[in-house]
């Protein structure tokens, strides 16, 4: 009875012995504890770079590609909103349907000035590439022509700063403010050359006018989602273009075209709302989804002949629903994707981005 009780003692203290090891966490579960318990950060960090702020001292690269397609009557994409019906209205004549691609590749250098400073600067390289068929509205022919364009070179740079003021808590979310100011040193569209049937000579590669944008996000964790909105507003300067155009309105070879003189232009300003969401699905990937909204006022011009002068069809409403995949390679680099798709007939039929980001 002894041996057998000595036994049982000896086999229940052997099982238990095992229990707790089995139990005790190692350390590869250990790291993996602590990933999870950062993963909304990264999660959010993939999917929206406004929302993260770098650390004092650290920088950050990020290549983003980009195609942008639209076939719409009315073009809006950004700072290219406003270009065309400046001249279509100048000339007074229609576009009857457009192609539109824009391949950009923007290159923006990331630095932490403090824990919650950040300041940036942006330089797109733009490929655009227009298809389109124009039926003329006056004189007599109203005939119809097909032609393409296309134009390579640098778009308008843009510098940013971003100020985190209040840290996220168990009950708030966090709060970041962004203030961004856009060069007009991309192609102009005011300093293209247009011949005396109002045709462009060329294609405009930027907006032509400073512009000045500040907003304001607002992210939440909610583990393993990352919820987020923010609103911003984009003051356009106004333009003095002060440019004579000689366009034959009535097609009359015996009638000299006539003048048209574009003195000023104020594009009109946008107001964005964005709200969404990301959701990590594991320790190195996460999906997403997003709603965008660009509220744009009308463009008003100055002309020699009328004065200022409201231009048509420019009070547009972009809205967009993307999808966002973010891939973590490592932990200071990235892979995101993200496709947007245009809800109204103001925005671009698709948005395709790939981001790269690299911290160093």
């Amino acid at each position: 009875m002894g041996i057998k009780k000595f036994a049982v003692i000896l086999v229940s203290s052997l099982l238990l012995t095992s229990s707790l090891f089995a139990s005790e966490p190692t350390k590869k579960e250990l790291k993996e504890a602590l990933k999870k318990e950062s993963q909304p950060k990264e999660v959010l960090s993939q999917f929206e770079r406004d929302y993260i702020l770098l650390k004092k001292g650290q920088k950050e690269f990020e290549n983003n590609f980009s195609w942008t397609y639209n076939s719409a009557n009315q073009i809006f994409l950004a700072s290219f909103a406003i270009l065309d019906p400046v001249f279509l209205t100048v000339g007074e004549f229609g576009v009857e349907n457009i192609r539109r691609h824009i391949f950009s590749d923007t290159m923006t250098l990331r630095y932490g000035f403090l824990d919650n400073l950040q300041g940036e600067i942006s330089v797109p390289i733009i490929y655009r590439h227009d298809r389109y068929s124009k039926i003329g509205t006056t004189g007599s022919g109203n005939e119809e022509e097909e032609k393409t364009q296309d134009q390579f070179g640098l778009g308008d740079i843009s510098v940013g700063l971003s100020y985190q003021p209040i840290r996220e808590t168990d009950t708030r979310p966090a709060v970041i403010t962004n203030l961004s100011f856009k060069f007009k040193n991309g192609k102009s569209p005011f300093d293209i050359d247009v011949d005396e049937n109002g045709e462009m000579q060329d294609l405009p590669l930027g907006s032509g006018y400073y512009a000045v944008k500040f907003g304001v996000n607002l992210a939440k964790t909610i583990d393993p989602v990352v919820v987020f909105g923010g609103i911003s507003y984009a003051y356009n300067i106004k333009e003095n273009v002060d440019k004579t155009y000689y366009i034959d309105d009535d097609k009359n070879a015996s009638t000299p075209p006539k003048k048209h003189g574009l003195e000023k232009v104020d594009a009109g300003d946008t107001i964005s709302i964005v709200m969404g969401f990301s959701y990590a699905v594991s320790y190195n990937f996460s999906l997403g989804f997003q709603f965008q909204d660009d509220l744009t006022m009308s463009t008003y011009i100055w002309t020699a002949e009328e004065g200022k002068k409201k231009v048509t069809n420019t009070n547009l409403n972009s809205g967009i629903f993307k999808l966002t995949a973010g891939w973590a390679l490592s932990e200071n680099s990235s892979l995101n994707f993200n496709l947007g798709m245009g809800l109204t007939s103001d925005a671009p039929d698709f948005v395709f981005e790939v981001r790269y980001p690299i911290r160093f």
